[in-house]
């Protein structure tokens, strides 16, 4: 009556650059996306972006999730950052939660947030022509004084 099926994780990826696949400029998706050749551009994802052994990216990466185990070159911005053995992130790292895996590289800063970062909206509801007035400029953030240490 009831058959079992296999669960296939292939079908969680939405977006597959194969290996000898080259894509040059910018990649934005909705889903999960699996890099296995080379990107030169910028990477945005609203979900996982899993970068494989022979992968290359020459790019800044900006996504939920990144699992890194082949070469990035750029930085990436995202909630949780994975860097598995044979993983090599040339840049700099802005994360919430990040697992450096023995054998895995990281050269550049790491920079780790805590509390809520705002989730990237889905590709269909964004409109470049109205940007958000409510929220403040990065520049304009400073750090609150420590007057006791004048002291």
């Amino acid at each position: 009556m009831f058959r079992k099926t296999a669960f296939d994780p292939a079908q969680l990826i939405g977006t597959n650059l194969p290996e000898n696949t080259t894509l040059k400029g910018e990649l934005k998706c909705d889903g999960n996306l699996h890099i296995g050749g080379l990107v030169d551009g910028q990477v945005e994802c609203a979900g996982s972006v899993i970068v494989s052994e022979r992968a290359v990216v020459r790019a800044d990466i900006r996504a939920r999730n990144v699992s890194v185990l082949g070469t990035v070159e750029g930085n990436i911005v995202a909630d949780k950052v994975e860097i598995l053995d044979g993983g090599r992130v040339l840049g700099d790292v802005d994360v919430m939660d990040l697992l450096l895996d023995e054998g895995g590289l990281v050269r550049g800063h790491v920079i780790m947030r805590k509390g809520d970062v705002a989730p990237l909206e889905p590709l269909a509801a964004y409109d470049a022509a109205a940007p958000e007035e409510d929220e403040p400029a990065a520049d304009s953030l400073t750090r609150p004084r420590d007057d006791s240490a004048a002291s």
